[in-house]
């Protein structure tokens, strides 16, 4: 991740927001689009994560665009230093071509060069397509968060997953 990729950084989180109501499973927090400015907000946070060594970061690329976006964030306490909190997005029109699951690669191998022992995501437990690369990364189903999530009118069941490195 790099200042440069603030524009592109921009039009995927949107093109991601867009997709919630046509793609519910997608697990995108985010409720609306992003501004330049709230994106460049974002984006600052994430470079100074990364050089403080609180996030391991990892895009993936296109012909120098965008299409994919991936980060381990440390915890935050001496009690948790260890322990990684995963998130990972894919554009849609790269979706099932194995970016996401070399992306989850390179972020497994980096989590554990830089010290980390335990890492943990959600996904929704619609997403069959997304828990099936987090298994094939050897991510195993920690939990269930019951109606975590309300999206298009029908509650969605959060599965937590984890994995030692």
């Amino acid at each position: 991740m790099k200042w440069e990729d603030l524009d592109d950084c921009v039009a995927f989180i949107n093109d991601l927001v867009g997709e919630k109501d046509s793609e519910p499973n997608l697990g995108i927090m985010a409720d609306r689009k992003q501004t330049r400015e709230e994106e460049a907000e974002w984006l600052a946070t994430q470079l100074t994560g990364i050089e403080k060594g609180k996030i391991v970061s990892v895009v993936a690329e296109v012909r120098g665009r965008l299409v994919g976006n991936g980060s381990v964030t440390r915890g935050s306490y001496d009690d948790t230093k260890r322990h990684g909190f995963l998130g990972i997005a894919i554009s849609r029109k790269h979706r099932d071509r194995g970016i996401g699951l070399e992306m989850m690669r390179t972020l497994v191998r980096e989590s554990r060069r830089v010290g980390l022992k335990t890492v943990q995501l959600e996904v929704f437990a619609s997403n069959r397509r997304a828990t099936h690369v987090y298994e094939r990364t050897g991510f195993k189903e920690a939990g269930r968060i019951p109606k975590k999530m309300l999206r298009n009118r029908k509650f969605i069941d959060s599965i937590v997953m984890a994995r030692e490195l």
